[in-house]
């Protein structure tokens, strides 16, 4: 049975405890975890062969041995749709290979690469760009569901520049079978942005590789908790975006290393089906290198919660020993001005700080907020002084 994360949980002194009406340090009596194992995966990954920017030496194995190394359990190869990656040999876009496919040349090769401690999933990026390099259209990730009934055989139109806008690669995402992801959904440079010409997605990439998680993350990050605000229940993904496989931590604007960001998801057991139903029900965090922070909702009584009548909160994890002078906080969202389908302007959340602490790298930590009568979103994030090494948890809507 994996077990990624035995998290050791801190016994706090009671001279620590904060006396408040809000505020609880001393978690204990708390209704057991549901059973169950922390999965680490990169979401999107980019691979030698199916992609033609990967520096040539991010073959599949080559990435199931570095996904190893740094811990993961899981990925997902999301390379180029065809226009861009039917010749791994050239960055030269040929019309000749325009909307010929295949979109999912390592289907077999993911596979044989999957075992009993590791699973490769071979998935695609839909990327339409648009003539004016100054303008969004989007790349979204197609994450196979089921694979017993996926197409992978389906063809992806994204060709000539131009023809295509990102209402249409939902779309065609949709017609395929794929959980849809948005990928860096507002990226400093804009022909990789979303134009929101359609919002028929499942999820957010809030943290995409690059520079840790930096302001462009942090304008997806609000667009998600929109979406919550706004009660439509899209799923928060981190990925690494990652096409160079031999970069190393942390890494540079143009080489997110792999793993850089993860997400983590907490599923009843170690299969693909299991994985993809703990992202759907949301049970999930965001966060690079050995940074960990998972967030329960319970009732008044210390009882899950699962959303309903919920009066705690519990954030337990773990500070990376990388991170410089990281913070804990929990904040609650109660209204977001979203500008969407805007692609110049960018929401707006307006929020409330219920907690903070201060942490030191490498430390571990187990605290109850009470939030009962709140209403709104609760979000718990790690930061430091630099945009890399944090982590973000996953939300709970307050009723």
């Amino acid at each position: 049975m994996k077990n990624i994360f035995k998290l050791t949980l801190i016994l706090l002194v009671l001279s620590s405890c904060k006396k408040d009406k809000n505020i609880v340090v001393c978690a204990e009596d708390w209704e057991a975890d549901i059973p169950g194992v922390w999965l680490k995966g990169d979401f999107h990954v980019h691979s030698t062969g199916a992609s033609n920017d990967t520096g040539g030496d991010s073959w599949p194995i080559d990435i199931k041995n570095k996904a190893i190394e740094r811990g993961l359990d899981f990925v997902v190869l999301t390379d180029h749709s065809n226009s861009t990656g039917s010749d791994h040999t050239t960055t030269y876009e040929d019309p000749a290979l325009f909307n010929q496919g295949p979109e999912f040349p390592y289907w077999d090769t993911a596979a044989a690469y999957t075992d009993a401690n590791f699973i490769m999933i071979n998935g695609n990026e839909i990327s339409p760009v648009n003539p004016d390099n100054s303008v969004p259209t989007g790349h979204i990730g197609c994450i196979p569901v089921n694979l017993s009934t996926f197409d992978k055989d389906y063809v992806f139109i994204d060709r000539p520049k131009g023809a295509v806008n990102g209402a249409q690669s939902l779309q065609q995402a949709t017609a395929a079978g794929c959980f849809k992801i948005i990928n860096h959904p507002y990226a400093i440079t804009r022909w990789l942005a979303y134009d929101w010409t359609s919002f028929d997605y499942d999820a957010i990439e809030i943290w995409n590789g690059t520079l840790g998680f930096d302001d462009f993350d942090y304008y997806g990050y609000s667009a998600w908790i929109c979406d919550l605000l706004k009660g439509v229940n899209t799923i928060a993904i981190g990925g690494s975006d990652n096409h160079r496989v031999h970069t190393v931590p942390p890494g540079d604007i143009l080489n997110p290393p792999l793993a850089f960001p993860y997400t983590a998801v907490y599923a009843t057991g170690f299969s693909w089906n299991e994985i993809m139903d703990a992202v759907k029900n949301r049970d999930t965090y965001v966060a690079e290198g050995e940074s960990v922070l998972i967030l329960n909702d319970y009732t008044e009584g210390k009882c899950h919660a699962n959303g309903e009548n919920v009066y705690w909160v519990r954030l337990r994890g773990k500070a990376d020993a990388n991170i410089e002078n990281p913070k804990l906080t929990l904040y609650n969202y109660t209204s977001c001005n979203d500008p969407r389908p805007s692609t110049t302007e960018y929401p707006e959340l307006t929020e409330a700080i219920l907690y903070e602490k201060e942490l030191t790298p490498n430390e571990e930590f187990d605290i109850a907020v009470a939030v009962g009568g709140k209403k709104g979103v609760i979000n718990a994030m790690i930061k430091g002084g630099t945009t890399h090494y944090g982590a973000i948890s996953k939300a709970v809507v307050l009723k």
